[in-house]
């Protein structure tokens, strides 16, 4: 069946309807997308490790060997090599025994010298190489916060030191300390240590036995090793040295490390596995290698 034709009229009026339903159409197709789902294009905000930050203390401090070369000096105090080193680790904070690791620890470093610099290659983190600087050699890839006028000034940079080693209770982040060489130097700064008046000259280093009944004294860094005597719990014994050896998993701190005492009460010398020995600091911070 044909439908009857439109007035003009109609005409007008339907295609008036069908023109306000293409643009609601065409316009639902271009809203404009909430602000929220809208790509940034502003700088991206500052996060807090763009300020300046402390000294890193789980970074190394040197990464090479004993520094080759020097820079010209900044010295500010009246003393040089071993007793300076002697003189600004004690202003900056160090005390007895880690006292003396300090001065060891720069004497392998640098010999103690305010300009000393050492060139490394490229290493994890630093592509492009680094410098150790100064006494203690700090690294000016892995602690940018110490700045060159810092790292070449004795005191500064012991103040550094002394803030990476965790006010000198921990010695890891140098390579001199982690494999062996500050040790060579112990006995010589024990001695600049105590040319500082008595100010910081340290006790004889002891530990308490924390054995129950008591901690058989073996000949060697080991429970294989034959049995020099024994000291009981509580004993105050004194430590000369440690070394590695057999690996303990009992008592407080299990390790491979073993203690060199001497018994005063029997005078008996040997070996007693560290884990069962309290210190004030760690025992490798204190005393050498034997």
């Amino acid at each position: 069946m044909r439908l009857p034709l439109a007035t003009p009229t109609a005409r007008r009026a339907l295609r008036l309807a069908l023109g306000l339903a293409l643009v609601a159409v065409v316009g639902a197709g271009t809203v404009p997308t909430p602000a929220t789902a809208a790509p940034t294009t502003t700088a991206p905000v500052a996060h807090a490790a763009s300020a300046p930050r402390p000294v890193d203390q789980a970074k190394p401090a040197s990464v090479g060997g004993p520094a080759t070369s020097a820079k010209t000096a900044r010295v500010g105090v009246n003393a040089v090599g071993i007793d300076l080193c002697a003189q600004v680790a004690y202003a900056a904070g160090f005390r007895n025994n880690p006292l003396v690791t300090a001065v060891a620890v720069a004497m392998a470093e640098s010999s103690c010298n305010p300009s000393a610099v050492g060139s490394n290659g490229p290493t994890a983190g630093c592509p492009n190489g680094s410098l150790d600087r100064g006494l203690w050699q700090i690294n000016n890839c892995y602690h940018p916060t110490v700045n060159d006028t810092c790292a070449y000034t004795a005191q500064c940079n012991a103040n550094a030191a002394y803030s990476i080693s965790s006010g000198g209770s921990n010695w890891q982040p140098w390579s001199t300390y982690n494999n062996g060489a500050y040790a060579g130097y112990l006995s010589a700064a024990q001695a600049a240590v105590a040319r500082l008046g008595g100010t910081g000259d340290p006790p004889a280093v002891t530990g308490t036995i924390l054995a129950n009944p008591s901690l058989n004294i073996r000949t060697g860094p080991g429970t294989t090793y034959g049995i020099a005597g024994s000291v009981g719990y509580g004993a105050t014994v004194n430590i000369s040295c440690y070394t590695f050896g057999e690996y303990v998993s009992g008592g407080y701190w299990p390790s491979s490390t073993w203690d060199r005492i001497t018994n005063p009460a029997t005078g008996v010398t040997g070996y007693v596995a560290d884990t069962w020995v309290n210190t004030a600091y760690d025992v490798k911070t204190m005393v050498g290698r034997c």
